[in-house]
């Protein structure tokens, strides 16, 4: 029987050596796989519904690890050396290959990542069917702020992607900062995710910079940022705020009790920009999307 293929998985699975990718290739339930892990010594496994399984394949070596790593880097990984620092490189699509391994710092500051022990695959997909789970939050009048949250893996940029379009295609201008290229994934500088028609990316620059950048030169009515992890991207928010821009961000928590115990997010919430956030987790298999609204006294708090 012909198993049916998913084009994303196809698409992020060409940084692999090719004995490896052509096994993967025909795995069941590809649509379903939200990472692959590969790691020295152990057979791959994938991520499914947040949990992990271990495939039936051959252990990875060190040389497989060293050889995706450069195929992914397209043989050039000193200039990805600004996106390894941070653990990372960004494929084409918006897929997303995490590295592990040796970190070599300079000035307390990772440097680089060598002897790779593991490495992450991310597969990045578009889910237009969202767009009427999201149409009730996004209403039909200007854009309003939100925050999209949950623990790691459960499709926080997905969503916002969706939210994004369904935003510009309804007439207003959005900006997204998308500072790992994995919201609209520019090749050429053409998304190669919808992103709406009234849409404009600045790809690859720090959420604060881009911020000052798109507030002065594109006028949006709704600023998207991806995964918001550091006071520069607090900083970013604030910017927006005093520009009476809506902001559309990303963070990582379990419910709004999670976001207050953490500093970081306690500041962001008493910025007062966002008084809702949609929340993401399971129920079994399924993934589960929650609106919760509070007053502003409440994101002070």
């Amino acid at each position: 029987m012909e198993r049916k293929q998913d084009r994303a998985w196809q698409q992020a699975i060409r940084c692999l050596p090719p004995p490896r990718a052509a096994a993967l290739a025909a795995l069941d339930g590809q649509d379903g796989i939200e990472e692959l892990r590969l790691r020295a010594g152990l057979p791959p496994s994938v991520r499914r519904a947040g949990r992990e399984e271990g495939l039936a394949m051959p252990p990875v070596t060190a040389e497989e690890l060293r050889d995706t790593l450069s195929r992914a880097a397209r043989w050039s990984v000193h200039s990805h050396t600004d996106s390894l620092r941070n653990g990372f490189v960004t494929l084409a699509g918006g897929h997303r290959l995490g590295v592990c391994g040796q970190a070599a710092t300079e000035n307390g500051q990772v440097a680089a990542i060598r002897g790779v022990s593991s490495l992450n695959l991310r597969v990045a997909r578009q889910h237009p069917a969202l767009a009427a789970q999201i149409a009730p939050w996004a209403g039909t009048g200007a854009p309003q702020s939100a925050l999209l949250v949950s623990p790691p893996g459960l499709g926080k940029t997905t969503l916002l992607r969706e939210w994004v379009r369904l935003i510009s295609d309804r007439g207003y201008p959005v900006a997204v900062a998308d500072e790992r290229s994995e919201v609209a994934a520019l090749a050429d500088g053409a998304p190669q995710f919808a992103v709406g028609r009234c849409t404009d990316v600045l790809d690859g620059c720090a959420k604060k910079q881009a911020a000052l950048m798109l507030l002065k030169t594109m006028s949006p009515a709704l600023l998207a940022f991806d995964e918001i992890t550091a006071p520069a991207d607090v900083e970013a928010v604030s910017l927006c705020a005093h520009c009476g821009v809506a902001v559309l961000a990303t963070a990582h928590a379990a419910d709004a009790d999670g976001l207050r115990r953490r500093p970081l997010y306690r500041r962001l919430l008493a910025l007062g920009v966002f008084r809702r956030a949609v929340f993401i987790g399971w129920k079994g298999k399924e993934r589960v999307y929650r609106m919760e609204e509070w007053e502003e006294s409440i994101c002070s708090s």
